[in-house]
């Protein structure tokens, strides 16, 4: 089969054999991979949990081998889902801290963009689900990234606040501020390119501002952008006793400063967030399957599998959202 392997040259499409399902496994024969930002920063800069090789985690397909003890899936099912799940018995989730479950590399879903796609156990077990007809599949590999979202808001919506900064213009800031904006939220987002800020504006129906437009201060403030910078400013807009969302990762060994006269005596919060959890996975599941169409601008093209590092040489651009891979 062809697969797109990450390497020190950039994203290479080889020949590698179909993959075999081990017991409870499943392989999926692949109908759409979207693009992601995680897999933009292994690109460009490297990733601590993406490595080089097998590259991609967003999927949809239809099952196309069924490893042994399996019930719940069948040859010719169409599903969809997430790229890790939980072992539920090593010390982070024996604390309920399952998104930072010590053995979700060894539960991971890697290599999606590629004609079919092995889906690890405990992922079959807890985070793959069958797809329904009325959602598309270039739409349903969103799922992960919306999850990642859905764990954030969980620790945001503990605190009371109405108006929301969003920082960044892509499609985790347009994730955000689709769900912000359902559950009665009065939200901003702020970024650089014009592009996305009017398709966001559009789209959603919010006030979108280029950053040196920004104005006043917001009960919360978003941080998507994974920039240094971004992350220090983040407190420039941030009302008193308001909170702010670090969410975007920085690299490995950056560090950042701030006011700490204004986080203490302005009692502000700050909040972290990574990944998922089935939780909020079955929360993004939900959304998704009600909410699809608002979220389907953010695919900015479909690309066949040999195109794949001229797409992601586009997003390093700040073209598109995401892009469909088709393999």
């Amino acid at each position: 089969m062809k697969a797109a392997y990450l390497t020190t040259d950039g994203i290479k499409v080889v020949d590698v054999p179909i993959p075999e399902p081990k017991s409870g496994e499943i392989v999926v024969k692949v109908k759409v991979a979207l693009t992601d930002g995680t897999d933009l920063k292994a690109f460009l800069r490297g990733h601590h949990i993406i490595g080089k090789g097998p590259f991609g985690h967003e999927y949809s397909g239809v099952v196309y081998k069924v490893g042994e003890g399996v019930k719940e899936f069948k040859l010719g099912d169409e599903v969809f889902g997430v790229n890790t799940a939980p072992c539920f018995t090593c010390g982070m989730c024996i604390k309920n801290r399952y998104n930072l479950c010590l053995n979700l590399k060894n539960n991971m879903v890697i290599g999606a963009y590629a004609e079919y796609l092995r889906i690890p156990k405990k992922v079959v077990d807890i985070n793959l689900f069958h797809k329904p007809h009325k959602l598309p599949h270039r739409v349903a590999p969103m799922i992960e990234p919306l999850s990642c979202v859905f764990q954030a808001l969980d620790k945001m919506l503990k605190y009371d606040f109405q108006d929301v900064l969003i920082l960044g213009s892509g499609s985790i800031a347009s994730m955000f501020a689709s769900v912000l904006t359902l559950i009665g939220k009065k939200v901003s987002v702020v970024g650089r390119n014009s592009w996305k800020l009017e398709k966001i504006r559009k789209n959603l129906g919010i006030d979108t501002f280029k950053i040196d437009e920004v104005k006043g201060r917001f009960d919360a403030v978003i941080e998507t952008t994974g920039n240094k910078r971004i992350w220090e400013s983040s407190f420039n807009s941030v009302n008193r006793g308001g909170i702010v969302m670090l969410f975007g990762g920085l690299a490995k060994g950056e560090s950042v400063k701030f006011d700490a006269h204004k986080f203490h005596y302005e009692d502000i919060t700050i909040l972290t967030s990574f990944h998922h959890t089935p939780n909020s996975v079955r929360k993004a599941y939900n959304f998704l399957l009600r909410n699809w169409k608002t979220l389907e601008f953010l695919i900015s093209g479909e690309y066949e599998l040999f195109d794949i590092e001229t797409v992601f040489n586009q997003l390093s651009k700040g073209k598109g959202f995401k892009y469909a891979i088709i393999p």
